[in-house]
């Protein structure tokens, strides 16, 4: 009787930590613009990332929202590293209210990365207020590219990767989102 209780336990924590796991899939880029991907289809690690134009559906058993590229653009610092804005929209498609923090990561056709967790918009991120079902919010994230070279590399082929957390409703557990674009070159010129 004892060990029964212990395997329905182990299995309720190993189901709990697939349905609270990080969402996150692979797209496709012949989706028509402004289309929906849903997260199945979203940006894993060694999927190909959906066209910036899209929009990425993310759900697990709790939270689904919708986010998307609003706007990208690079400016010039005196230093003369570059810093690349980065805005977000995201809507809550659910019933559970939500609250968001996000970190992005630009990644050129090399392989190098910048920015990414702790690190984008000087370790802090991007977030939104509460927002409740069907209420959409936008956010300004960046990431900073010290060298001339990699920036200009981001003009060869660029990807950006954002991992979006939930931030505690209701001494809620956290839960980790991730989606992925492909970047258009132009934003880099």
């Amino acid at each position: 009787m004892k060990t029964g209780v212990i395997c329905l336990c182990a299995l309720a924590c190993i189901a709990m930590i697939l349905v609270a796991g990080c969402t996150s899939g692979t797209g496709s880029n012949g989706t028509a613009a402004g289309t929906t991907v849903p997260s199945s289809a979203a940006g894993a690690a060694g999927q190909v990332a959906v066209d910036q134009d899209r929009v990425i559906s993310l759900t697990n058993g709790t939270y689904s929202f919708n986010a998307s590229i609003d706007q990208i653009f690079a400016t010039v610092l005196p230093s003369g590293s570059h810093e690349v804005d980065i805005f977000v929209r995201v809507t809550d498609t659910g019933t559970t209210p939500l609250q968001l923090q996000w970190y992005s990561t630009l990644t050129n056709a090399k392989g190098s990365s910048f920015g990414g967790i702790g690190v984008s918009h000087g370790g802090y991120g991007s977030e939104t207020p509460p927002l409740g079902p069907g209420q959409p919010a936008s956010g300004r994230d960046y990431v900073t590219i010290v060298t001339d070279q990699d920036y200009q590399a981001l003009k060869n082929g660029a990807t950006l990767t954002v991992n979006f957390f939930t931030e505690p409703l209701d001494n809620q557990a956290p839960v980790r989102f991730s989606a992925t674009w492909t970047l258009d070159p132009a934003d880099f010129t």
